[in-house]
């Protein structure tokens, strides 16, 4: 089943059903669609650090990319049975915000692009471990600032911004954050050392969540 998402800019706020319909079909898509998951490589600051002589240092924090990386697509793998996933580069992004996958670029459990993997659908939502706006009264859905691939665009609130956290975000096809009542992070506690989630328990604790919002 494919549902197009839509433009939600509207000069007043979105009342708490229409917030309630735009995320049961957020739910739908996902549900009966697939999710895909971007992960970060990081080419330019690992490319900065080599050019600027930090070789040693470069191929250290290379490393720790792909070994976060890994473990990321293992976890989804072992916790995340809600629907199937798909794993992407960032520098990848506006060829999925495009919805061209006329090129392989799905990448395979060694970070490697297999060209036999495609997505069957158009309609997905896509997820990824980053920083999301804590939602205490109605403001715009605001855009994902991603500066590896040259995507921003300015956030808008009806509300005034609050801080930032850690966690394992969903967004819609756009890259926009999912509103509330949809459960569209979960919390990696990262800068709390004594609560920091694993990233194997943050996927499966938003798979928990996104089970938990069917039943009600």
């Amino acid at each position: 089943m494919i549902l197009p998402f839509i433009s939600f800019a509207q000069k007043t706020p979105p009342s708490n059903e229409e917030l309630r319909q735009r995320a049961n079909q957020s739910f739908v898509v996902l549900k009966e669609n697939v999710l895909l998951v971007r992960l970060k490589s990081n080419t330019k600051k690992i490319n900065a650090l080599k050019e600027y002589g930090y070789s040693l240092e470069s191929n250290e924090f290379k490393l720790s990319q792909q070994l976060k990386n890994k473990e990321i697509i293992r976890s989804f793998k072992e916790e995340f049975t809600f629907c199937d996933t798909y794993f992407f580069f960032s520098e990848h992004s506006n060829l999925v915000r495009a919805k061209d996958f006329s090129e392989p670029f799905f990448l395979d459990d060694n970070l490697k692009i297999d060209p036999s993997i495609s997505v069957p659908t158009d309609s997905f939502l896509i997820a990824e471990f980053g920083h999301v706006m804590r939602d205490p009264g109605p403001y715009k859905d605001f855009y994902i600032m991603d500066y590896e691939d040259g995507f921003s665009k300015r956030s808008s609130y009806w509300a005034g911004p609050d801080l930032h956290f850690g966690a394992l975000i969903v967004m819609n096809d756009q890259f926009v954050q999912i509103r509330h009542p949809f459960p569209r992070y979960a919390r990696t506690f990262g800068s709390l050392p004594f609560l920091k989630r694993s990233i194997v328990k943050t996927v499966a604790r938003l798979n928990k969540k996104l089970f938990k919002y069917g039943e009600n």
